[in-house]
């Protein structure tokens, strides 16, 4: 049992750096496409503010984002996003593993 609660804690301490960093990785995709976004609006600010309704200013901002670095901004939000859930489901896979090991000791200790 030594060797397999090692083992278990190793694991567990890995999938907490994975973990975190998926949700660093999460943080800065975030951070450069709000970045992006920010700059193509300032930089286009005095044309959007020109377009006669908010419908036609969305849309010219839309057209100004149809870019491929906009689209790769996105992709990598996505997959920092994905990450970040993937991460979270294998703490919760642990959580479980965990838990069940408690109740098979409880389960020992009483019988």
């Amino acid at each position: 049992m030594l060797v397999t609660s090692d083992v278990l804690i190793e694991e567990i301490n890995l999938t907490y750096r994975r973990l975190n960093a998926a949700a660093v990785d999460l943080a800065r995709a975030e951070r450069e496409l709000t970045e992006h976004i920010r700059k193509v609006r300032l930089d286009n600010a005095e044309a959007i503010l020109e377009a006669r309704n908010e419908r036609t200013a969305r849309l010219y901002l839309d057209g100004l984002l149809d870019t491929e670095e906009h689209r790769r901004l996105e992709n990598d939000r996505a997959r920092a996003e994905l990450d970040l859930q993937h991460a979270k489901r294998e703490v919760e896979r642990l959580h479980l593993i965990v838990r069940m090991l408690g109740m098979r000791v409880g389960e020992g200790i009483q019988g």
